[in-house]
């Protein structure tokens, strides 16, 4: 009987433990996606930055 119980409890921690996978799967999916947007930030404000120095090159040299 006890060897039951723990079948029974191993089975519960198994199913617990695949539960918090699956929640730390999808905290890692946010995080990708907030990690690209990120990188996506990083991008234009490098664009930017250039064209700033573009502009800024066009006004001294007039």
């Amino acid at each position: 009987m006890a060897e039951n119980e723990q079948v029974i409890a191993n089975q519960e921690q198994i199913k617990a433990n695949q539960e918090e996978i699956k929640r730390n799967q999808e905290e890692i999916k946010a995080n990708q996606a907030k990690l690209d947007q990120i990188l996506a930030n990083q991008k234009t404000m490098q664009e930017n930055q250039r064209q700033i120095l573009d502009n800024q090159e066009k006004i001294l040299s007039k």
